[in-house]
């Protein structure tokens, strides 16, 4: 788990474990940058490469009364198996976001839950566009992992190409239009 964080954060990542229960099955070795074909980079935030895995098998249990190990933890619970966990994470996420949340949303935009899509798009049109810091946060990271934001982009169109063709265009699938506003913020706004 501490891979997957900054380096900055390792007592708040060491806190945030006590909010988790028991992994069901082992984490695999399978990172959100990896598609079965290839790895697509490193993903960078602050100038630290982190290591997040695509899933991980454990539950939220009891909250973390520091909030910053919370905020820690609830990024995690966004790899969790569990599509309801990763939304209410997300959520948690969106109402504090700070920089480095940053892979762990726009991952989101690379799967198939089109209600997380929703949430993202919202915060894209909403709260994002008065957050200069936020801002600038995606554009480091557009600009520091342009593999990653290729492969978000991919997946998006797979997702929507396998689950949701037959009732919504490309273009107006909620994880597409989250990445898709997140981008023409980032360059409009620079």
């Amino acid at each position: 788990m501490l891979a997957a964080f900054p380096q900055a954060r390792p007592g708040d990542v060491w806190q945030a474990t006590e909010g988790l229960a028991p992994a069901v099955h082992r984490t695999g070795d399978r990172l959100i940058q990896d598609s079965y074909q290839r790895r697509w980079g490193l993903v960078i935030v602050g100038g630290d490469e982190v290591r997040i895995p695509y899933r991980h098998f454990q539950d939220p249990a009891l909250p973390v009364a520091d909030p910053h190990a919370e905020s820690v933890r609830q990024a995690w619970l966004t790899r969790s198996s569990q599509g309801r966990v990763r939304q209410q994470a997300l959520r948690s996420l969106l109402r504090a976001p700070a920089s480095w949340h940053v892979p762990f949303v726009l991952q989101l935009c690379g799967e198939y839950i089109i209600e997380i899509g929703h949430d993202i798009a919202r915060y894209v049109s909403g709260s994002l566009q008065g957050d200069p810091s936020m801002l600038e946060a995606y554009r480091r990271f557009w600009r520091d992992n342009p593999e990653f934001v290729a492969l978000t982009y991919a997946r998006a169109a797979s997702y929507w190409d396998a689950y949701y063709r037959n009732t919504v265009t490309l273009s107006e699938y909620p994880p597409r239009v989250a990445v898709t506003q997140v981008e023409r913020l980032i360059v409009n706004c620079g």
